[in-house]
């Protein structure tokens, strides 16, 4: 009996302590948060691009949520140390455990076989295609840039050589409809589109990128006539 008593006490004593070594970690390491994408069938060639089709299709709000999270953890932080020389060793303790204040992971989902008496059978699999960590300066940064262009454009978009391929069906259609189908020079209304075309204000040839404030609805006849100007 006095056995059994002592083993209950250790298993006890080491929960305690393990209780107390989590709290401490939380309180001092730097808020993380995983996020978790399925790009199946998406058209993604490497891991910054998986990260704007993110911020693009699903929003903001979970990448805010945890920026908010960020702050008033380190607000806790701060209000702790006494003097300047503690909110030093705070900055620079930031600036490594920060890199990993998102985790992001990307998959896929595959098929497979197995065979069973002679018989494939089909079962899904799941296929983690990115997997990275990265700093909450990082992703708000990628966050203000995706913004100042809608949303429309992704970073590797926007820096393609070939700008009339970063011109995405989805952003054809939101110029379509932000000029309501009308020509913006001669004011021709283009519903069914026939002659309507997409027209980049300052030139490709001239530097021009494909983003939603650099593209407009001209009608084919004014578009002739503009050419490269």
């Amino acid at each position: 009996m006095p056995e059994v008593i002592s083993v209950l006490f250790g298993l006890i004593v080491s929960a305690l302590l393990v209780f107390l070594i989590v709290l401490v970690i939380k309180e001092w390491y730097y808020p993380s948060k995983k996020i978790i994408v399925e790009i199946t069938n998406k058209r993604i060639s490497n891991a910054d691009e998986a990260l704007d089709y993110y911020i693009i299709n699903y929003g903001s709000q979970e990448i805010e949520s945890h920026f908010w999270e960020i702050r008033e953890w380190k607000n806790k932080q701060l209000e702790k140390c006494s003097d300047e020389s503690k909110k030093q060793k705070l900055y620079n303790r930031w600036k490594q455990s920060c890199k990993r204040a998102f985790k992001f992971q990307f998959y896929r989902t595959k098929t497979r076989y197995r065979q069973v008496n002679y018989v494939r059978h089909p079962y899904k699999v799941n296929v983690i295609e990115y997997s990275f960590s990265v700093s909450d300066e990082f992703v708000l940064g990628r966050l203000n840039f995706l913004e100042s262009h809608g949303f429309y454009v992704t970073y590797d978009q926007f820096h393609k050589e070939d700008q009339r391929k970063a011109l995405t069906p989805k952003l054809r259609q939101f110029i379509k409809e932000r000029d309501n189908y009308t020509c913006q020079i001669c004011g021709k209304y283009m519903p069914d589109e026939v002659g309507l075309h997409i027209d980049h204000i300052i030139p490709i040839s001239k530097g021009g990128k494909s983003t939603p404030e650099n593209l407009r609805v001209l009608c084919s006849k004014c578009n002739g006539r503009k050419s490269n100007k």
